[in-house]
This record gives C-alpha cells, sequence and structure tokens, in this order.
C-alpha cells in the first residue's frame, strides 16, 4: 500500500504534460499540466517545511475549487501534514469550531474569506499563517475580451517561464511587478481594484500590519524553491480530517488515512472500466468527500483531465462544453438534467413524435447521447436518486448509476454497475467491503453496519463518539436498509427518523415523502 503522494508522483511522472486540470478564464478553457502540479505543490511542501510545519500539523483549505486547491491538498500531504479541507458555506462559529478542534497551525484561503480569518487569527492560538491562495471570484476582469485574453496568457506565460527555468524569488518578484505595471498601463487602475493575477498589494500591507508582518502572505510569496522533505508517514496515517455536518451538535472530524482513501479508488476504478482517457467536470463542493476522492483523487490517479465548472449558473453550458465521460452528481443535478432535456424534446415537434413512438424512439436517444459526448458514466450520491428520474434518464439512453457512502467510509460503500444495478437500490457492496444489516426488523430492515480497508480511523480527538460509532471494525451508519436476495442493498431511511405505529409498524419518513411526490 502507497500514500496518496506516491500515487500522485506516478502520475506526474507519467504524464507530465498532458492536461491535470482545465478552467475557463476569459471565454476559454486554460489548460494545467500534471507537470506543473507537481511542481508547485514542491514549492508548497518547502515552504511549508521551511516554515515550521512538523509532520502530523494539521493545514486547513477555505476556498473553492481550483488547480492552486489541489496544489495546497498535495503540497500539504508532501510535507508530512494532515489536511482539512473546510466548507466555505459554514457559519462563522462552526467554522472556528473546526479550525479550534483540529488545531491548524494555517489557513490556505481567498480574499473572499479574508475578514473571517482574520478573526479567527486573533481568537485560535494555533493559527499562525494566512495563506491567499488566489484572488476573488467577484474579481474577474469585465473589459474587452481580447485584453482580458491576452492579459490571461502574459500571466500563464510568466508563471510558466518562472517554473520552467526555476527563477529565484526576488527576480520573480521583479517580473511580476513588470507584469502588474503592464496590465495598469492596458486597463487603469486596475492593480487597485483587484485583478486576475495577484491580489491588492494594498489590502495586503494593510492585514500585514494589523496582523504582523509574517501573518499573511498569497501564494506566490510563500512558495519556496527547494527540495521538499521526505516523506515519513505511512499508509495507515491521517491523510485527512473531514468534518461531518453537524446535525445533530458540534461536527466531528472523520479521521481517514492514506490507505483508506486509496482503497476506495483502486476498488472503484475497474468496476467502472476507467482509464487515463478519464474527463470529469467537477462542480460539487471539493471539501466533500465525494468529490475530493471520486471527482478529484480518482481522475489524477489514472491521468485523466479535471475540468472545473465555472459555476452552478453556468453548469449546463459547461456540459456540453466539456462533454464529460465521468460525471459525479446529486440527484437534484440529475432531476434538472431530465427535467431540461425533457423540455427541450417536448419544445420540438419531430423529437417530441419519434419518442412518442417506440420504433423511431432510437433517434432521438442517439441525439441525446451525441450531445452528452457518446456513453457518459454517471454517478449518483449524496442522498436518494428518486427512480422515477433515474428511469427517466434510462429512457432518454442515459444510465445513472446510484451509489451508497458516508464520510466516514472514504466514502463508497455499495454502488451500482454494469451488470449489477436495478432502480431503487443502490447496488452490491463494492469489493472487499461487508455489509451488515444489524438486528433486523420482519421486513428485513435493519441499521447498517460496515467493515472493510475503507472505515476510518476514528473521530479526531474525540475517543467518546469513535466508540459510539465503531465495534470490532464495523462502523455503524445509523442509516437504515435491508438486502435483497441478489445482495443488492436498498436504503430506507435514517434509524433517528423512523416511526413506530401504534400497532408496532415501522414507518420510514423518506419512503412516505417518495410516495407524496408521485
Amino acid at each position: 500500500m502507497e500514500l496518496i503522494v506516491e500515487m500522485l508522483r506516478h502520475s506526474c511522472q507519467t504524464f507530465g504534460d498532458k492536461p491535470a486540470f482545465r478552467v475557463k478564464t476569459g471565454g476559454r478553457w486554460v489548460e494545467h499540466s500534471y507537470r506543473q502540479l507537481w511542481a508547485d505543490s514542491d514549492r508548497i511542501a518547502t515552504a511549508l517545511s521551511a516554515w515550521g510545519l512538523a509532520a502530523g500539523d494539521r493545514v486547513a483549505i477555505l476556498a473553492p475549487a481550483s488547480p492552486a486547491w489541489v496544489a495546497a491538498y498535495l503540497g500539504i500531504m508532501k510535507a508530512n501534514g494532515i489536511v482539512v479541507p473546510v466548507d466555505k458555506e459554514l457559519k462563522r462559529n462552526e467554522l472556528r469550531h473546526i479550525l479550534d478542534d483540529c488545531g491548524a497551525r494555517l489557513l490556505f484561503t481567498t480574499e473572499d474569506y479574508l475578514d473571517t480569518a482574520r478573526e479567527f487569527f486573533g481568537e485560535l492560538s494555533s493559527l499562525r499563517k494566512i495563506v491567499l491562495i488566489y484572488p476573488p471570484q467577484g474579481s474577474k476582469l469585465r473589459h474587452s475580451p481580447q485584453i482580458e485574453g491576452a492579459l490571461t496568457d502574459l500571466f500563464g506565460e510568466l508563471q510558466r517561464l518562472v517554473n520552467a527555468y526555476q527563477i529565484r524569488s526576488e527576480d520573480r518578484q521583479r517580473l511580476e511587478a513588470s507584469a502588474v505595471n503592464l496590465q495598469e498601463l492596458l486597463i487603469p487602475g486596475i492593480s487597485r481594484a483587484g485583478n486576475a493575477g495577484t491580489p491588492r498589494r494594498g489590502l495586503l500591507d494593510r492585514e500585514r500590519r494589523h496582523l504582523g508582518s509574517d501573518a499573511i502572505e498569497t501564494l506566490d510569496t510563500f512558495q519556496k524553491e527547494g527540495i521538499p522533505p521526505a516523506l515519513t508517514g505511512r499508509p495507515h496515517d491521517p491523510a485527512v480530517i473531514l468534518y461531518t455536518s453537524g446535525t445533530t451538535g458540534r461536527s466531528k472530524g472523520a479521521m481517514l488515512s492514506h490507505a483508506n482513501i486509496i482503497s476506495n479508488i483502486r476498488t472503484v476504478v475497474p468496476m467502472f472500466g476507467l482509464n487515463e482517457e478519464i474527463r470529469t467536470l467537477s462542480f460539487l463542493p471539493i471539501n466533500h468527500v465525494f468529490e475530493q476522492v471520486g471527482g478529484i483523487l480518482l481522475p489524477l490517479s489514472l491521468g485523466g483531465t479535471i475540468n472545473f465548472a465555472e459555476s452552478l449558473k453556468k453548469l449546463g453550458e459547461n456540459l456540453a462544453e466539456v462533454k464529460p465521460n465521468f460525471l459525479l452528481g446529486v440527484p437534484a443535478v440529475f432531476r434538472l438534467l431530465l427535467d431540461r432535456m425533457q423540455k427541450n424534446i417536448r419544445g420540438q415537434f419531430l423529437s417530441r413524435t419519434f419518442f412518442a413512438m417506440a420504433l423511431t424512439r432510437p433517434l432521438v436517444v442517439r441525439k441525446v447521447r451525441q450531445a452528452l459526448g457518446g456513453a457518459p458514466t454517471f454517478v449518483s450520491g449524496g442522498a436518494a436518486l428518486d427512480p422515477a428520474v433515474a428511469q427517466g434518464l434510462i429512457d432518454l439512453g442515459i444510465v445513472v448509476y446510484q451509489g451508497y457512502g458516508i464520510t466516514e467510509t472514504s466514502p463508497v460503500i455499495a454502488a451500482e454497475r454494469p451488470g449489477a444495478r436495478k432502480v431503487g437500490t443502490v447496488g452490491p457492496p463494492i469489493p472487499h467491503v461487508e455489509v451488515r444489516i444489524h438486528e433486523p426488523n420482519d421486513e428485513g430492515v435493519g441499521e447498517i453496519w460496515v467493515k472493510g480497508p475503507n472505515v476510518m480511523l476514528g473521530y479526531f480527538n474525540n475517543p467518546q463518539a469513535t466508540a459510539e460509532v465503531l465495534t470490532d471494525g464495523w462502523y455503524h451508519t445509523g442509516d437504515l436498509g435491508r438486502v435483497d436476495v441478489n445482495g443488492l442493498l436498498t436504503i430506507c431511511g435514517r434509524l433517528k427518523n423512523v416511526i413506530v405505529t401504534a400497532n408496532g409498524k415501522n414507518v420510514y419518513p423518506e419512503e412516505v415523502e417518495n410516495e407524496l411526490l408521485h
């Protein structure tokens, strides 16, 4: 068994110049290679080590998805630290709890969250440094596409040259200053208003006066050339701490090891026949285990390409541009996709007519699949997929495989797959993972217990909570389910939600809700 860094080293060495990421900037997709990812994460790891990060120290990331987010993630692991991805939508008190609970020493964030980070810096004794990894989303240029594209090329080429020739820090700063001066010449005032290349200098100066000269830096000034420290971790050491939603109280940090995560990736890949041709569109929250493992680490482990969606509003547009052959989504997105396609069919006389007749329906199905780039693999997770939505998509020639997993299991427990699927179920348990229905009732429904190499190490700094959910390696999910004669798992609801009627019958609110919707 290997470490996550070692898994990705193979990809970066094998697929050096291939795009690891694509980001839409200035109206066009800009590529970031595997070689660039490895070099960027090397510089971050070297800087973290020089700054004093010790093995096992926690470093948090509070930012939207981007190549820089992934470089920071990998750089922390290269420096033998533990990554704590944080949900950017959380309220202030919950953010504070997470940073305090994990004892984060350094925070990678963006200008968008600087006000909150500043408050935490004064309140939390463990937090000693803030690094801005890229400018806020709201600071995109609002000028002519030609100038915007030229500036994007300028900063991209500058970064490439800096990386290729290993330019010293002081020389790099002079080059950046020249680029900013040129940008100011083209668009007067933009360097004071925020731009696509560097955060505002005045803002950094002000924050340093307030927090201390060494308290805040941009990623450009923080990174250091050099050789990262030797890896000291073992496969069963914590790689990440992922905080649960905390619906029943304060959120808890699930510790996932390198072995936990890699075992899940290595198991899922052959189930869907995935390889280096994998092309994804990433739009789910990157701090969540589903996207982080399945949408980021899995494609990178194979040498695939990840396209970051611009926003949820532009998801349809980006889907048409990228035509991903592998897509992770949640039920709400697949419902919208079905609604949009059905609306398009109803709005076109020929499509509507052909789809209504069994003989000509394949013509419409072929057109739908061509629009999606062929026969993509769609996987739904995060919640139960409405069987009516699943069937509606099947009728259009689109198969959505439903999976079941949770943060504490890295995440996949069970999943439909080619040859093992049935609408309304989440498929069989994945290989090497055992599922037990604990104390089933007369209908075969009981709590789902899970055992396997994907089960977390425990909750960080919370042995009591760990003991409550782990028994001899079996994780108690708190979900209710049943397994049919073919070994397919059906999720019935949450254990705490079940209603027992006067005559002793169990009623599951989730099933009632599904019936009411139809």
